[in-house]
């Protein structure tokens, strides 16, 4: 190869194409490596990595050559995520961040081969290819909170040669998901089978979807999510999602689980599925938003709404709502880009999703200002795509009085969870008084003398055998807590042979099959997801995310 640089360039490109049809990389890349101008016009479709070479240098999967489509094959995920590294932007050696981008690699270099085509073409044949092929049709990263999921999707998003990039949709699983309820709402009366119609729609208009915090937690979406990629896969259609749950984990425990599994084994089948924790050790990994965040806050880069001196996100004795009311006004003046603010306008109502509107106590410029309950609480009945709504008007959402979580006020934990998903995707800037840090803001119990008195009571129930007992006087203490009579008979119902009646519906506490009330905890949705909310509000505490917000709002 290296005697190839002193030959005339017809011989060159002659001996890369040769390279290429013989499968043999290490040669290639020493050839790539010697820079000359005109290599990288050089057709390389049949470059492969050899899979016998686990060294990932960075060289061992970046070739600066171009497709049959004039695409630049150099930008690879490895090559961008290495680049970052020497910058001082990543750490390097998480060998299951190096997991993960080989596989993202492995399916770009796939796509960059051979380009999702139109669905009608794949549509007789991909799913029989699929059976008798290793067709790579996605990528699935799991782990904990922190771990660089989002961070490694969109690297791969943003390494996509054009062609790859104008056919991929990078979106928010919340946000995919409104929109296909949406889709299917419009179609109820159609004929045709909805799912199998909005399917078709999708792999049309976005052969390769990238997910974002892929969370499955009521049986109407899990459905929809089965049948619809299901379908989307055997058109050919792409996937790359992120997700704190393996995908054994997903809808674990729902209602009717058993219809949901087969999606499970497809999933596995047709994606590379790679944890970003430790599986080895049982352990979770390095939490980088929080590292990332205590050290942005040291070097304190950029402008910030506060100032050196306070935060965005007031708790404790921090001030409370006297410290949000003068962030958010410094917000809001920021926001304005240099001209005069507009004045506080109050109690307006705004469109939200589902052509509902909802009330804004305070509105300056781009920015809003809300009460927790308002937002949150028990009666303001919003979700995700209300959410989304409201992050696509303002640039600044201030939220007081945000308390802390426990299984008592769940259903407020949720939409907190959901709000703050949302406006961590969005960028959006967070201004708000919470009752706690955010590292003990969700506990996941009830109140300690509830506590004490229930694990008095198991005990007491396995001493004498009195569980039906316990369980009653337990039901009647949920009961109290929301406000209706609750209640347990021996009627029987859908799970067993007592019946927990919450007035005079039947209850189950979290909607799934197989759950008791203590169980509640241990399996929660919510408090599983508590986690990656505390470490996003960590992020978005710090400099380097106001420096961010300052610097969008104020250039664009």
């Amino acid at each position: 190869a290296s005697h190839a640089m002193s030959r005339p360039r017809s011989a060159a490109v002659a001996l890369a194409r040769r390279l290429a049809r013989m499968n043999a990389p290490s040669a290639f890349r020493c050839l790539q490596g010697s820079a000359a101008p005109w290599l990288p016009r050089a057709s390389a479709a049949a470059v492969r990595r050899d899979p016998r070479e686990s060294d990932l240098s960075e060289t061992t999967l970046t070739f600066s050559l171009r497709d049959d489509a004039g695409n630049d094959a150099a930008r690879s995920p490895m090559h961008e995520y290495r680049a970052r590294v020497r910058a001082g932007r990543l750490r390097d050696g998480d060998a299951p961040q190096t997991e993960a981008l080989r596989a993202l690699q492995t399916l770009r270099d796939r796509l960059v081969s051979d380009p999702p085509g139109s669905a009608k073409k794949t549509s007789r044949s991909f799913s029989k290819d699929v059976a008798t092929t290793n067709v790579v049709q996605g990528v699935y990263l799991h782990g904990g909170v922190g771990r660089g999921k989002t961070m490694l999707m969109d690297i791969f998003h943003s390494t996509l040669p054009p062609n790859l990039k104008a056919m991929t949709r990078r979106v928010h699983f919340h946000e995919f998901m409104h929109e296909i309820h949406g889709r299917l709402h419009a179609l109820r009366s159609g004929g045709a089978d909805p799912l199998a119609v909005v399917a078709a729609a999708v792999r049309e208009e976005s052969p390769i979807v990238c997910f974002d915090e892929v969370e499955i937690v009521d049986v109407a979406d899990a459905m929809v999510v089965k049948r619809l990629f299901e379908r989307v896969f055997q058109l050919g259609g792409v996937l790359v999602a992120t997700s704190n749950a393996a995908p054994e984990k997903l809808y674990e425990g729902g209602i009717n689980r058993a219809a949901f599994a087969p999606f499970v084994d497809d999933l596995n089948a047709r994606c590379l599925v790679v944890s970003l924790d430790d599986e080895k050790k049982k352990v979770r990994g390095v939490d980088y938003r929080v590292e990332g965040s205590v050290s942005a806050n040291a070097a304190s880069a950029g402008k910030t709404v506060t100032g050196a001196s306070e935060s965005v996100l007031a708790f404790g004795d921090r001030g409370g709502d006297a410290a949000v009311e003068r962030a958010w006004n410094e917000a809001a003046a920021l926001a304005s880009r240099g001209t005069a603010p507009e004045p506080t306008a109050t109690r307006v109502s705004v469109p939200v999703a589902s052509r509902r509107f909802l009330t804004v106590p305070k509105i300056k410029g781009t920015c809003a200002m809300f009460d927790f309950e308002s937002l949150c609480g028990a009666k303001s009945l919003l979700g995700a795509s209300d959410y989304v709504a409201l992050c696509s008007r303002f640039d600044a959402l201030a939220v007081t009085n945000v308390p802390t979580f426990s299984t008592h006020n769940e259903n407020e934990a949720r939409r907190f969870i959901n709000l703050i998903d949302v406006m961590y995707e969005r960028r959006t800037l967070l201004v708000a008084s919470l009752a706690s840090s955010p590292a003990s803001l969700f506990r996941g119990e009830g109140d300690a003398d509830d506590a004490e008195e229930e694990e008095e009571e198991s005990a007491r129930a396995e001493t004498t055998g009195d569980v039906a007992a316990a369980t009653r006087r337990r039901a009647r203490r949920e009961g109290e807590r929301s406000g209706v009579n609750a209640t347990v008979n021996d009627e029987g119902g859908s799970s067993g042979r007592s019946t927990t009646m919450i007035g005079s519906m039947e209850w189950s506490a979290t909607g799934r099959s197989g759950a008791s009330l203590a169980d509640l905890q241990r399996v929660n949705f919510t408090f599983r997801a508590s986690e990656r909310c505390a470490s996003r509000l960590a992020e978005m505490a710090s400099k380097a995310y106001e420096a961010a917000w300052v610097s969008r709002v104020t250039e664009r």
